[in-house]
């Protein structure tokens, strides 16, 4: 159990970091569907382990002057409020309930994605010059 826990660790990195997205749907999806966790706890542990990565994140971004302070405040607030009741709503809600709702999340998005990938891709080829394919 410990060696599937630590290959999806490597696994949701990997990807994390090859595709630009946040480990915590796949840390999701991997715990309920290799380690039998409950939606509910895969949800809370990859919240969990975004805080190192988030700090760390923000520390090297402060370093590099990245962060605009006059923003951060008000952002921040609204991520704690709606970290609140995101948690609350989640714990209230039944386990089936939680991961249909995830999974028509990750669903739609991926049709947004790839919608838009392929209105990109269009729109690429028709302004391309004739005879330079």
């Amino acid at each position: 159990m410990i060696a599937i826990a630590i290959l999806t660790g490597v696994v949701t990195g990997i990807l994390s970091g090859l595709l630009g997205i946040g480990g915590g749907a796949i840390f999701v999806a991997a715990g309920v569907f290799f380690l039998g966790v409950p939606q509910h706890a895969a949800q809370a542990a990859a919240i969990a382990a975004m805080i190192p990565t988030a700090v760390v994140g923000a520390l090297k971004h402060h370093r590099n002057r990245l962060i605009d302070y006059n923003h951060a405040p008000y952002l921040a607030v609204g991520i704690i409020l709606g970290g609140l009741a995101g948690a609350y709503i989640a714990n209230i809600t039944a386990d089936v309930v939680l991961r249909k709702l995830f999974s028509a999340f990750f669903a739609l998005m991926s049709i947004q994605m790839f919608w838009s990938s392929y209105r990109q891709d269009k729109k690429a080829r028709e302004n391309k010059p004739a005879g330079t394919e």
